[in-house]
């Protein structure tokens, strides 16, 4: 394709972009709130998050992946090595993922558009379901909530979830009710290639773990406030670690680049760009792949989070 033809489909894209987005805002606005029913759910939404704050005490753990008994890494990539000692101060995170329903009570009054509008997405929407967001997304609802309760909330940091997934630092390979996977009972059922894929379980669908903590380890990621570097872990800060200064991709923990068991390993990490791209093939021009950004917070649906307050024992 020529550069003029491709200043042409690029200009189209846009256009098009543009109008899809202006028809999904017009979708969300046909469902608006009176300001009182609105600031009632807002109360409602920080009855629930103060409520599932689960308190986690300070302490020291070896962090990163530690390897079997015969000392062989469990993950492939070197970027969850070293095992490195790490001292936290106490917190309490929220028990569950930050739903659809929750998510949209953001964004009703804050004036955005909803999350997840595009007809092809509006599938993956369940009010009880895990919304599916930027990390733009995750930490504006973050900063919201400390608005609205006076509290220091914030996404957590790596070193924070990942003590938290293991209930304190324990040395548990999973985040489940037991450190183990039962595909069933408190993990997602297997998927088998070629039958229809399973919806995303509602939040608290499983057993949480020994901290209280659902769904740390089912299928989805979770985004955190560390940029992600491969080498931190050799010069990690040995307390309170808040991840690099700068970066171009964000950590995201939890189950990671796929659903198969060692994906959920409690050390496992990846990254991804803050704002996340999707795909317009096949309907980009030219039948050539163009790449443009999910709307506003919206993101993939595989992308979750929680939030986080500095304290074990938050105001209520």
């Amino acid at each position: 394709m020529t550069t003029a033809a491709n200043f042409a489909a690029l200009f189209v894209l846009t256009v098009l972009h543009g109008q899809a987005a202006s028809a999904e805002t017009a979708l969300a606005s046909k469902n608006p709130s009176s300001s009182a029913e609105l600031e009632a759910r807002i109360q409602d939404l920080l009855t629930k998050v103060k409520r599932s704050l689960r308190p986690l005490k300070s302490g020291t753990f070896e962090m990163g992946d530690w390897g079997n008994e015969a000392g062989v890494p469990y993950d492939f990539d070197a970027h969850s090595r070293p095992v490195h000692k790490v001292t936290l101060d106490g917190f309490s995170m929220m028990a569950y993922k930050v739903t659809y329903e929750d998510f949209d009570v953001f964004t009703d009054a804050t004036g955005n558009e909803r999350i997840a509008m595009r007809v092809r997405d509006r599938e993956n929407r369940a009010p009880k379901r895990p919304a599916g967001v930027s990390w733009y997304g995750a930490k504006a609802y973050c900063e919201w909530l400390a608005v609205q309760t006076k509290l220091a909330f914030d996404l957590p940091t790596e070193a924070q979830w990942e003590y938290a997934a293991r209930s304190g630092g324990k040395k548990m390979l999973f985040a489940t009710d037991n450190g183990k996977i039962e595909r069933g009972r408190n993990f997602p059922k297997k998927w088998i290639y070629g039958e229809k894929e399973p919806p995303i379980p509602d939040v608290g669908s499983f057993p949480p773990n020994p901290a209280g903590l659902y769904g740390m380890s089912e299928d989805l990621g979770e985004w955190v406030n560390d940029w992600f570097s491969e080498d931190y872990y050799k010069i990690s800060a040995a307390k309170n670690p808040s991840g690099p200064k700068f970066g171009t991709k964000k950590v995201i923990r939890g189950s990671v680049e796929g659903s198969a068991e060692i994906a959920a390993m409690v050390f496992m990490r990846t990254s991804s760009e803050p704002q996340p791209m999707h795909t317009t093939y096949p309907r980009g021009i030219g039948f050539e792949e163009v790449l443009v950004p999910f709307q506003k917070y919206s993101g993939y649906k595989s992308d979750t989070f929680r939030c986080v307050i500095n304290s074990t024992h938050p105001r209520r």
